[in-house]
């Protein structure tokens, strides 16, 4: 059902926010402003340098208590501070399947990610850091069979 692809990434200097506790059903409002506020921040500091993408920190899903990461690539380091964490993500690989709209909802988001961790084991690979959503487009205005997002996992 789901293609499983292979990338390296390089490393990226990102604004970032991280909130520990975010419902399953809050998430994409959540995630929505938490965007919209990075994307001005980033605005301000030389631009968006490439795909936002989240990270999900919880070693066990809890639908109603959500650790989730919220990364802007950015150009250039601030000159002064900012309302955001800004910290350097490390080049890695990562395995990743690609999602349209209509499946980057529950159960289907859900499902892509037990794809991704099943080919993880039955390849040996190890996860090297947390799994991750990335979003190369506007999600709000594709449609339901657009490609919008990546599950990913970093591996060794």
């Amino acid at each position: 059902m789901f293609l499983i692809q292979r990338r390296e990434v390089a490393e990226q200097l990102v604004l970032s926010e991280l909130h520990e506790r975010v419902s399953q059903a809050a998430l994409a409002d959540h995630l929505r402003a938490t965007m919209e506020r990075l994307t001005e921040l980033a605005e301000q500091h030389g631009g968006v340098a490439g795909p936002t993408f989240t990270i999900y920190r919880d070693d066990e899903f809890d639908p109603a208590n959500i650790a989730v990461e919220t990364c802007m690539p950015i150009h250039r380091e601030p000159a002064e501070p900012v309302a955001a964490t800004v910290r350097r993500e490390p080049a890695h690989h990562e395995v990743f399947v690609r999602l349209t709209k209509s499946q980057a909802v529950p159960p289907q988001v859900g499902e892509a990610f037990a794809a991704v961790a099943d080919y993880l084991e039955q390849n040996g690979l190890v996860e090297a850091d947390a799994a991750r959503e990335v979003y190369f487009t506007d999600f709000i205005a594709a449609g339901p069979d657009d490609l919008v997002m990546d599950v990913a996992f970093v591996v060794k």
